[in-house]
């Protein structure tokens, strides 16, 4: 498994604008998920509409940064940050508020290569980032109050 580090406590308010202001400092792409299987209000709705000018493309699949869906199948959306964007997405109080119905699910964020380097999953409360595709050191010095703690070896 890749090596990740856990985001301890969800970036909510001053954290979690600090940190799309680091994914929009670095040229960042964002991912957002629409499963099948739940119903989402029309706040969600909104979102991908709102949304729209940013989408850089949108698949069919069972998985995403951190989820496998089994038997499933969701819409995942890839957009290109913005300040239009970071506007859009600081409507949210945190990380975690990117859940249905009321919105689109599971915010991750990506190098301009596509490669992520935060993922989330945010019914489960649960946070990570890739410390191959960003450095924590780097992270923790422009998103003040991120807690991050690398996972202990199995075993």
């Amino acid at each position: 498994m890749t090596d990740l580090i856990s985001i301890l406590e969800e970036p909510q308010g001053n954290v979690y604008a600090a940190l799309l202001s680091f994914a929009l400092q670095r040229n960042t792409l964002f991912s957002l998920v629409w499963r099948d299987q739940l119903d989402f209000a029309e706040s969600a709705v909104s979102v991908g509409e709102a949304l729209q000018p940013c989408l850089l493309k949108q698949r069919r699949t069972h998985q995403w940064p951190g989820t496998e869906l089994l038997g499933h199948l969701a819409t995942v959306r890839l957009y290109g940050m913005s300040s239009y964007a970071v506007s859009l997405l600081t409507e949210a109080q945190g990380l975690y508020a990117w859940i249905a119905p009321e919105r689109p699910e599971d915010l991750a964020f990506y190098t301009t290569e596509g490669v992520p380097w935060l993922a989330s999953i945010a019914h489960e409360q649960e946070a990570f980032i890739y410390p191959h595709a960003v450095d924590p050191h780097e992270l923790t010095e422009h998103v003040k109050g991120l807690r991050l703690q690398r996972a202990q070896p199995a075993g």
